[in-house]
């Protein structure tokens, strides 16, 4: 039950959102190689989203028997503690002003998205049928092959 609790508390969840996606694809695009093929393994094993409250952060995790889980085979050349790989705009033409997302990895591994505005009207919209016609920009701000 205290689980419960706290994984509503902190919006828990194993899936990726809609713009959660969208940014991360959009960092995608600019990579390539061995780094592409690393990326999308890192991707694909995140199995515990962490959604901070009023949407600030969401946090990436890969679980292994309840602890959070770090496959060397998967773990980027820059093991950088903290590193901020990217910045990525997020706008619409019916909206004034964008969403500001910075992509972190921690350690070699993809770990967090960080918001600067409201990321609700943009998930809402994100996850719309038909698509909404969201423009996103994408401007690496680290290299992940070497610190």
């Amino acid at each position: 039950m205290l689980r419960n609790l706290v994984s509503r508390l902190f919006k828990g969840g194993s899936q990726l959102s809609s713009i959660e996606k969208a940014i991360l694809n959009c960092v995608r695009g600019k990579l390539d190689g061995k780094l592409l093929t690393l990326w999308d393994s890192q991707v694909q094993a995140i199995n515990k989203v962490q959604r901070l409250p009023e949407g600030v952060e969401t946090n990436f995790y890969r679980m292994h028997k309840g602890r959070p889980s770090f496959p060397e085979e998967f773990a980027f050349p820059n093991k950088t503690e903290e590193l901020l790989l990217a910045k990525v705009q997020v706008g619409m033409p019916s909206m004034k002003e964008a969403l500001n997302a910075k992509v972190w990895c921690a350690s070699g591994f993809l770990f967090s998205i960080e918001y600067a505005g409201s990321v609700s009207y943009f998930e809402e919209t994100a996850g719309m049928e038909p698509p909404s016609d969201i423009q996103m920009s994408c401007e690496l701000t680290a290299y992940l092959a070497s610190a």
